[in-house]
């Protein structure tokens, strides 16, 4: 399957996103507005850890670590904690909404998978604008453990 990248509609033969990649940056600052632990109460603290708490979230993307550089869009979702007592790492679905601009690229996100504490990999399952179509999968990173504040690398891998 081979997906296009659309770069405006000024005429220009659209270029291939297969094959390409593309890495931002987000800070998560636990005592953020945009974090909110209380939407969803666990289903049976008896069977489960706290299988079916839910977060809802709202974070910026920015160009560097620093969470002063330049603002390349947001990302938005929720993650839904799937957790049994017989399991040693925490594991969340995590659904997400990401809006990116950096000038060259524009357009919508659609990510979803289990995010780990060991090894985060979502799958990149379509978009719009720049990003129409788009397949593949997105690596989460942490780079920056400074509590309150948490940065973390997103390397996206167009197939």
């Amino acid at each position: 399957m081979t997906v296009w990248m659309w770069i405006g509609d000024n005429g220009r033969k659209p270029r291939q996103l297969k094959g390409s990649r593309l890495h931002y940056y987000t800070q998560l600052d636990i005592r953020s507005p945009g974090i909110s632990t209380a939407f969803l109460r666990p289903i049976n603290t008896t069977f489960s850890r706290n299988s079916g708490a839910g977060t809802l979230f709202a974070l910026n993307i920015t160009k560097e670590v620093a969470p002063t550089s330049k603002l390349l869009g947001s990302v938005r979702g929720y993650t839904v904690e799937t957790s049994y007592l017989g399991f040693p790492d925490s594991w969340l679905l995590e659904v997400a909404f990401v809006e990116y601009d950096d000038g060259k690229y524009n357009g919508t996100l659609q990510l979803q998978g289990l995010a780990q504490q060991s090894l985060t990999e979502l799958a990149i399952t379509g978009g719009s604008g720049s990003f129409r179509g788009a397949k593949g999968y997105l690596v989460v990173t942490q780079v920056v453990d400074s509590l309150p504040t948490r940065t973390f690398r997103h390397d996206l891998t167009f197939l």
